[in-house]
C-alpha cells in the first residue's frame, strides 16, 4: 500500500484562484487529473480524518485533512490503473452536481445513484457497487431473528412501518425510497434531514422510529451505536422497481464521453471479491475512526 501511495500525485490547493464554488476553486479541470467531489461525510463510503494513513489522501485545500472510506480506495485504484493524478474536493452534497457541470471537479466518487433525474443533468458511469437499502431503529424495535437470510417479508412490512416516523438523509435516493414505496404501507414521511448522522441521533433520541440507509452505511452506524441501534433486513422485493436505484456510480460532466470511458474500462478490471474486500475494510475503518 505504501508503494501505492507514492504513485499518487497531489495537486496542490495553490492551483485554485479565486474561490467561486464550494469547491473553493474556479479552474476547469480537464481529464488529465481525476478531481473528485465528494462530502467527506459519508462513512464508509467517504469521510474525513485528521491523521494520514496508507489509507488515506488529502483534501485539497484542506490543511491537516484527510479522505478515507472505500470511494477513497476506489479513486487510487482508478489513479493507478489510468495513470492520473487524483485530487479530493471536499464539498456538500447538494453541490456537487454544480460543481461538476461547472467544472471546477471533474467525476464525483460519493456514493451517488444514477436516477433519472440525475441523468438529467449529468452522465454516469458503470456501477462501481451494489447495495441493498435496510432500516436503522433501536435495539428493541428489530424483529427477533431479523439478518440478511431472514429479512422483513412483504406480509410483515406494513405492521413494521404502519404509523412510524421513518426519516434519511436530504437528496439521497434512500430518503425518496420513503415517500415512493414506504408511504404506501403506512410509515410516516418524516423531513430529509443533512446527514445520515443526524437520522442516527434522531432514531437514537426517538424522534424517529427508523432511518433508511444502504447497507455499508448503516452497518457503519450501527458498529459505532452497538449499545443502541439495530440494523433490519427487509425482503428487497419491497421496493419493487426501486431496487434498480441502489447502485452506486461515477457521475461525470455531461458529453465527457473520454473520461467515461476509461473510467468503465478500468471499473471493469475490479473484480466483485475486490470490491467486497474494500468495502469491508472501509467500515472497519470507519468504526475505528469515530471511536
Amino acid at each position: 500500500m505504501k508503494k501505492l501511495m507514492r504513485n499518487f500525485v497531489i495537486a496542490s490547493a495553490i492551483l485554485c484562484g479565486v474561490a467561486i464554488s464550494s469547491t473553493g476553486c474556479n479552474s476547469s479541470v480537464d481529464n488529465s487529473r481525476l478531481v473528485i467531489g465528494m462530502e467527506c461525510n459519508y462513512a464508509p463510503f467517504n469521510w474525513t480524518q485528521y491523521q494520514a494513513n496508507d489509507f488515506t489522501l488529502p483534501v485539497d485545500g484542506k490543511s491537516g485533512q484527510y479522505a478515507d472510506g472505500y470511494d477513497i480506495a476506489i479513486a487510487k485504484l482508478l489513479s493507478e490503473d489510468l495513470g492520473k493524478e487524483v485530487v479530493i474536493r471536499k464539498t456538500v452534497w447538494d453541490s456537487l452536481t454544480v460543481d461538476l457541470s461547472g467544472g471546477t471537479i471533474n467525476c464525483i466518487i460519493a456514493g451517488m445513484t444514477d436516477t433519472e433525474e440525475r441523468q438529467k443533468q449529468i452522465d454516469f458511469t458503470n456501477e462501481y457497487y451494489r447495495s441493498e437499502l435496510v432500516f436503522v431503529t433501536k435495539l428493541a424495535n428489530v424483529p427477533a431473528g431479523n439478518s440478511d437470510e431472514s429479512p422483513v417479508s412483504k406480509d410483515d412490512f406494513r405492521t413494521f412501518v404502519n404509523g412510524q416516523i421513518i426519516e434519511s438523509q436530504q437528496g439521497t435516493v434512500t430518503d425518496t425510497m420513503i415517500s415512493d414505496v414506504f408511504v404506501s404501507y403506512g410509515a410516516r414521511h418524516a423531513n430529509a434531514v443533512d446527514s445520515f448522522g443526524t437520522a442516527a441521533n434522531d432514531v437514537k433520541n426517538g424522534n424517529a422510529f427508523a432511518m433508511t440507509a444502504e447497507l455499508p452505511v448503516a452497518k457503519s452506524i450501527v458498529a459505532a451505536n452497538s449499545t443502541t441501534l439495530g440494523l433490519v433486513h427487509i425482503d428487497q422485493t419491497i421496493l419493487g422497481d426501486k431496487q434498480a436505484e441502489l447502485g452506486v456510480s461515477i457521475g461525470i460532466k455531461k458529453g465527457n464521453i473520454e473520461l467515461q470511458e476509461a473510467l468503465n474500462a478500468s471499473l471493469a478490471k475490479i473484480t466483485t471479491e475486490k470490491r467486497l474486500e474494500l468495502m469491508t475494510s472501509a467500515i472497519d475503518r470507519s468504526v475505528n475512526a469515530s471511536e
